[in-house]
């Protein structure tokens, strides 16, 4: 009993399915009626009566079978929704328990680390003093700050700083986003499309949290051309909303993580800890907003990141808005200004 209404509310979670099951039903309904009709009502009848019989018995018939349909159909989408919000509920919880696993992770590694790279650094000078290799000390050193990334992006994912909202220009963020990624994406011969709008675009939020966002997405796709590519990022206004949407050309988002793109320790990368798009997706949902992240269909992967527009600002909150002026793009980048 419970795999067929499990299979009934598969079935009708596609309203092309629940479309096929009313005409095949109506079509079957009707042929069954005009035969029995003609077969115990021969000659009774003129055109009218058996137009008007034909009706009664249709909506006899399909009236019950359509009312059940539709109630499976309600009963469906009820089932989505509670999955959903049990869903939402153990993503909450495992969020929750990673915090406390990060705080003792904290605590319990991240002090004798720092006492072991002191004692490295410290061997290394006496070591190079005396004129003896380093090379091991310099790898141990190397993969010790390593280590420490990784715990501070634990730390940083389960203990968020505080925001601090204020209305800035979309526009200024972007452009020192382009600023930091400079040297990384001349090195590797990826080249810049810009695609802003020349009105500034204000949003109420934290500018570098925002800009943090940007940054990760900037660097992720650049992580994804190592032998070069177009990175492009455009900021679109609509009448509530602005939307940046940060798009390369590399291999695109692997299916297998797909699906859980934004999960905890979810990563392709071989020295990759998968927290920088939790945190992401953590900051735009901070500030009303959301970011997806999906395939283009000419290559390569895009993100978009969406957040309200902020109200016109009074005379007496002008000075909270941030005005800052970028600088103008280099040789290699194309920049178009809508």
């Amino acid at each position: 009993m419970s795999n067929s209404k499990s299979l009934l509310s598969r079935v009708l979670h596609s309203p092309v399915q629940i479309l096929a099951i009313i005409v095949t039903l109506v079509f079957c309904t009707e042929v069954v009626v005009m035969l029995v009709l003609s077969y115990l009502l021969p000659n009774v009848l003129n055109e009218t009566g058996e137009a008007f019989l034909d009706g009664f018995l249709l909506t006899l018939v399909c009236s019950p079978v359509l009312w059940a349909v539709i109630t499976a159909a309600k009963r469906a989408e009820g089932e989505r929704l509670l999955l959903a919000r049990e869903t939402e509920a153990l993503r909450a919880q495992q969020m929750a328990t990673l915090a406390q696993l990060a705080t003792g992770v904290a605590h319990e590694i991240r002090n004798p680390l720092t006492s072991i790279k002191m004692l490295v650094q410290v061997n290394r000078a006496k070591f190079a003093e005396q004129g003896l290799p380093t090379d091991d000390l310099d790898l141990v050193e190397h993969e010790i700050r390593r280590m420490e990334r990784s715990i501070n992006s634990l730390l940083e994912y389960a203990r968020p700083d505080e925001t601090e909202f204020a209305i800035f220009s979309i526009q200024d963020v972007v452009q020192r986003t382009r600023q930091l990624i400079e040297g990384q994406r001349s090195s590797q011969g990826i080249g810049l499309e810009l695609d802003i709008e020349e009105a500034p675009i204000q949003v109420s939020g934290d500018a570098a949290h925002i800009q943090q966002l940007l940054l990760n997405l900037a660097l992720n796709a650049i992580d994804a051309m190592p032998k070069g590519g177009t990175l492009s990022i455009q900021v679109q206004r609509s009448a509530d909303q602005c939307q940046i949407v940060v798009a390369d050309t590399g291999a695109g988002i692997d299916p297998a993580v797909q699906e859980k793109l934004f999960s905890p320790f979810v990563t392709t990368k071989p020295n990759g800890v998968g927290l920088g798009l939790g945190i992401c997706r953590r900051i735009a949902e901070s500030h009303r907003g959301s970011l997806t992240g999906e395939n283009r269909a000419t290559g390569g992967a895009e993100f978009r990141l969406t957040l309200p527009l902020a109200p016109q600002p009074t005379d007496s909150s002008r000075q909270n808005v941030i005005r800052e002026s970028g600088n103008s793009a280099d040789s290699d980048v194309t920049c178009r200004v809508s």
